[in-house]
């Protein structure tokens, strides 16, 4: 077999891949930071968090823009490796990098309007690309400094490349063709998990939202992440359009309004407890959550509940925030990183201590960074149980380990506080731990055992929380994350025996609702911010709100289809100008950034 010659890049080729990547790493920190000192007056400081956290969607929007370039510099092919195929790498590097680099730039100044990064909604604000170059255009004679910074940035990334060395050696090509493949094959992993922002299994792609989890204030995530990230992973989503059916604001308010206003209220300092429940679908639980049965005969039962989302990411923010999603979830839209007052804002105000409990590897799906948004300010995962011994390999510590853990840190806090947690263990696929196979009943569907096993989670920590001082001064709230196998309809529980007597309510309610309701038994005395209604308002009319391909209003006995333009079927005039009324509130309330009381 014949040697071939090819260039010093063959042995060194990985090497210097690594150390580009590297440079366009410090290049991204280093205009993270001139950002903050263009935008200094729109931040209070500038913090490690904020550098911690940039490192994530740098590299996520590096490994993005260039996949190709990787993918061809490493090709086991020996025409990779001639000088002219290498200064074709080269040029696309530069160009591809320098215009990443071109529109977080822009973002500078542009941020300064918008107080949010870019993203490919911008698209959809301006009459085609013309204007859109107009303006760039006329941008960049006004703020020709940034332009400066642009050239100096781009010439960083000429010279930091490095020069293409011309000198031929003699290579044998199975060790050629060998140290490619090995190259190439660590390197496709590396590069997905990059892009991911994570390993773990329970680790979503890293979506805008991710920022939450690093900043004190929204406008902080402009620091966080940057320009080509927040369009990479916006592409393609539709965005929100403008809704205009009441042109008349007067009309629109007096239809729905998400500003709730309450009156005479007492306050009062109970202790409030969330259980979101993976999985706990209302058809699936009937027969197969006894200890939750038995709390429903105590406590107010809702038993025409709904989901106001189809996957675990759309609960947190219906739940604690009031937030519905609708077409999208709320939290992989660019207008969550809006300013926003979930449950553990409006009760931190109050000097509630507040805290999160999620017993899969903390960052899974995003919940510490929405938990932060929505006022959380504690955060207990995987690290925090710091016990891999109840890990069940899948999603996270076992709920029966998990909730006792819950329950014994809860006995730490100081009242009155607020806690939710979102269990772990009856989610695909379906396991329960090996010292309780066979124990509890198996159904129709596998997640029934698992529903079993939660079940009796939650008997134990109520055999320890009721004996101890803060359980009779405490609100329970049960509910699941979202209904299964195409039903939305979920438990909704308020458990409080010394103050809530035992009642079956047959209206309609949704997860939207629990806020509100927890803060008029709290006695909340402040104007709040919510799409949902209190449960025990005899002046608003019950409903429940959910979209599935349609949007789907009950209300008054009736339910309603509509399709975002008309209603799907029969229907009553009065449901279609509410549900009109409700989705142009929420699509311009979150385009406008306006989730708060004004």
């Amino acid at each position: 077999m014949k040697n071939f010659q090819e260039t010093p890049y063959g042995v060194l080729n990985y090497l210097n891949i690594i150390r580009r990547v590297l440079l366009l790493l410090l290049l991204y920190a280093l205009s993270r930071y001139l950002f903050y000192c263009y935008n200094h007056d729109l931040f209070q400081s500038l913090s490690w968090s904020h550098f911690k956290g940039g490192f994530r969607f740098d590299l996520s929007a590096i490994l993005y823009i260039n996949a190709l370039y990787l993918f061809w510099a490493l090709l086991p092919l020996r025409t990779v490796y001639q000088p002219s195929a290498q200064r074709w790498l080269k040029a696309w590097f530069v160009v591809t990098n320098a215009t990443a680099f071109a529109v977080n730039t822009m973002d500078f100044y542009y941020f300064r309007f918008t107080l949010r990064r870019t993203d490919s909604s911008i698209f959809s604000e301006f009459q085609g690309g013309e204007q859109i170059g107009k303006i760039i255009g006329e941008s960049m004679v006004q703020q020709w400094p940034l332009v400066l910074l642009w050239v100096g940035l781009t010439f960083a990334l000429f010279v930091g490349y490095g020069k293409i060395k011309r000198k031929l050696v003699v290579i044998q090509p199975w060790y050629f063709f060998t140290t490619r493949l090995v190259a190439i094959s660590l390197t496709i992993p590396l590069v997905i998990a990059g892009m991911r922002g994570g390993v773990d299994r329970t680790t979503r792609p890293i979506a805008m939202s991710n920022a939450g989890a690093y900043i004190q204030k929204p406008v902080e995530a402009g620091i966080v992440l940057n320009t080509p990230f927040c369009l990479i992973r916006s592409a393609g989503q539709k965005g929100l359009p403008r809704l205009s059916f009441f042109e008349s604001q007067e009309e629109l308010e007096a239809l729905f309004t998400p500003i709730h206003t309450p009156d005479n209220q007492v306050p009062k300092h109970y202790n409030v407890v969330v259980f979101i429940l993976e999985s706990f679908s209302k058809p699936q639980i009937t027969g197969y959550a006894p200890f939750l049965d038995s709390l429903m005969m105590q406590g107010h039962n809702c038993t025409d509940a709904f989901a106001n989302g189809r996957k675990s990411i759309d609960a947190l923010p219906s739940i604690l925030g009031s937030i519905p999603s609708l077409t999208e979830p709320f939290i992989l839209l660019p207008y969550s990183l809006n300013p926003m007052e979930g449950l553990g804002t409006l009760l931190g105000q109050k000097g509630y201590h507040t805290s999160f409990f999620h017993g899969a590897p903390n960052g899974s799906m995003g919940f510490n960074a929405i938990t932060n948004m929505l006022g959380f300010e504690h955060y207990y995962g995987k690290n925090e149980y710091n016990r891999d011994s109840d890990y069940d390999s899948y999603w996270g510590i076992w709920d029966e380990p998990f909730l006792q853990f819950f329950a014994q840190t809860l006995d730490t806090f100081p009242q009155p506080f607020l806690s939710a947690i979102f269990t772990v263990s009856s989610h695909h696929p379906y396991v329960v731990p090996k010292q309780y196979k066979g124990v509890f009943p198996k159904g129709p569907e596998p997640v029934q055992e698992c529903i079993g096993y939660t079940d009796m989670a939650l008997r134990r920590f109520f055999e320890h929380a009721s004996s101890q001082p803060w359980f009779s001064n405490t609100l329970f709230v049960f509910t699941a994350d979202h209904g299964l196998l195409g039903s939305m309809s979920i438990p909704i529980l308020y458990y409080f025996p010394s103050v809530i007597p035992p009642e079956v309510d047959t209206q309609p309610t949704q997860q939207i609702d629990i806020l509100p309701t927890v803060l008029s038994y709290l006695g909340y005395d402040q104007p709040f911010f919510g799409f949902g209604r209190n449960i025990m308002d005899t002046t608003t009319q019950p409903f429940a709100i959910n979209y599935t391909g349609n949007y789907q209003l009950i209300r008054n006995g009736n339910l309603l289809l509509f399709d975002g333009e008309q209603a799907v079927g029969l229907y009553d005039p009065e449901e279609l100008d509410f549900i009109k009324a409700f989705i142009q509130q929420y699509n311009n309330r979150l385009l406008d950034g306006k989730l708060t009381v004004e």
